[in-house]
């Protein structure tokens, strides 16, 4: 009906506009529900270690390079113990989109791929709470992983990245806009 009330030379100009503009709020909605939906965005997540481990700050770089398992011992040649958190939580989401930059299924096949060729021993273990991960750090010196930074106590230490912290802005875990 209301293409009828417009002119000719108007209809065809504002059905690519509606489409432009149609197209951006599905690519905004489908990045809100990719990230875990406004839950997400009320949390900071952090890097954290064995309050033992020496290391205050760590370069994106080498972060990305210990979650893939391309660097597999501290710089003392202790062995790291990467320790993620299972399918489906917000913290797995952003690790997801900001250090794999996969899907799950994506990241399953990686994993795989480097154990079929002996790049890794065994996959990382995967627990289904910050609780669990802080606890398992907190008992394994060599141990990684991340969780919310509201779940933070004395049992571990949060790293920063790259001289960041996760309220800072350009921060690599940042879920905030």
């Amino acid at each position: 009906m209301i293409r009828k009330l417009l002119p000719f030379n108007q209809r065809s100009h504002s059905r690519p506009m509606i489409n432009a503009q149609i197209n951006l709020y599905l690519t905004v909605i489908s990045c809100f529900l990719f990230l875990g939906g406004a839950d997400l965005y009320a949390k900071d997540i952090s890097v954290i270690v064995n309050n033992k481990n020496q290391l205050s700050d760590l370069s994106s770089q080498d972060l990305i390079k210990i979650f893939k398992s391309d660097k597999q011992f501290w710089k003392d040649g202790k062995k790291i113990y990467l320790i993620l958190h299972e399918e489906g939580s917000d913290e797995k989401a952003v690790v997801l989109n900001c250090i794999y930059r996969m899907e799950t299924d994506e990241l399953r096949k990686f994993w795989l791929g480097k154990l079929y060729r002996g790049a890794i021993a065994t996959l990382p273990k995967t627990v289904s709470s910050n609780e669990a991960i802080k606890r398992f750090i907190s008992r394994v010196p060599n141990a990684i992983g991340v969780i919310d930074t509201a779940a933070i106590d004395g049992s571990v230490k949060s790293l920063s990245i790259d001289g960041k912290n996760p309220s800072d802005v350009g921060y690599l875990l940042a879920t905030h806009p």
